[in-house]
């Protein structure tokens, strides 16, 4: 009887012994497995990165900062070797200005990068971790007012037909007894208008016309009555359809204003 129980007893040993050392095997395997698993996610994140910085090294982008509305900002932008360059760069004071990449001139759909110093004219911003191949323009951009200071379109350095950007201009005149002057040039997808003046109106507006008729022409933005420098925006805009730049008063009817455009 003594002989059984002890035979029972060596069997059971047996038993726990065996699942002990299959339980310990699972979680070794399991172990394995999940220590398997991160490698794979940290191979994969830094072959991700390793693209990514490959296929930034190929983009050579190049555009020119312009003012938007009433601010002034100028100068140079170029993207090439994982970095964004600003040079010859001036730009309107503001409480928290930051350069950023974006789609189609919208910061909603863009990325910051990096806050810019007011002062330099010469800034490099590490763009290695940004899909470059996402965006068009680089803006100016004040966080704290919500406003864009200033604007870049970006076009590929290496295409010749990009960099010859075509060109028109023309001088302001006034309409009947209304004063305006200065000077209207389209350039890089803008319109700006430099060492402008007008005659006080209580509701101006910019319009480019066919030869004049504001009735089918476009209607860009109200001017600022005391900025002699003014840019917008012709995103979406056939620039060849009109050849006329008109200042008109919405409330009067009457046109104040206008430049024949010249190439």
């Amino acid at each position: 009887m003594g002989e059984l129980i002890m035979k029972a007893k060596v069997a059971l040993f047996s038993i726990v012994l065996g699942a002990a050392l299959a339980l310990g095997a699972c979680g070794e395997a399991s172990s394995s497995s999940s220590d398997s698993k991160t490698k794979e996610n940290k191979v994969t994140m830094s072959d991700k990165k390793e693209m990514l910085m490959e296929a930034n090294e190929k983009v050579d982008l190049m555009g020119t900062l312009t003012g938007a509305g009433s601010h002034k900002v100028s100068g140079n932008v170029t993207i090439k070797d994982n970095k964004l360059m600003l040079s010859d760069f001036v730009t309107d004071e503001g409480p928290d200005l930051h350069v950023y990449l974006v789609k189609g001139n919208n910061v909603a759909d863009g990325v910051e990068v990096s806050k810019v110093d007011l002062k330099a004219k010469t800034q490099s911003f590490d763009v290695s971790d940004k899909d470059l191949s996402k965006y068009d323009h680089v803006l100016i951009y004040c966080e704290k007012a919500h406003e864009e200071f200033g604007e870049a379109t970006l076009m590929d350095a290496t295409d010749e037909s990009a960099m010859t950007t075509s060109m028109v201009t023309g001088m302001f005149s006034g309409a009947g007894s209304h004063k305006v002057s200065g000077n209207a040039m389209i350039k890089d997808n803008k319109l700006m208008l430099t060492d402008f003046v007008t005659d006080e109106g209580p509701d101006l507006y910019v319009y480019l016309t066919k030869d004049g008729g504001v009735e089918s022409g476009k209607e860009l933005a109200k001017i600022d009555l005391n900025a002699k420098e003014q840019t917008f925006s012709l995103d979406n805009i056939n620039t060849a359809d009109y050849n006329t730049v008109v200042i008109y008063c919405k409330k009067a009817h009457e046109t104040f204003g206008q430049a024949m455009l010249n190439s």
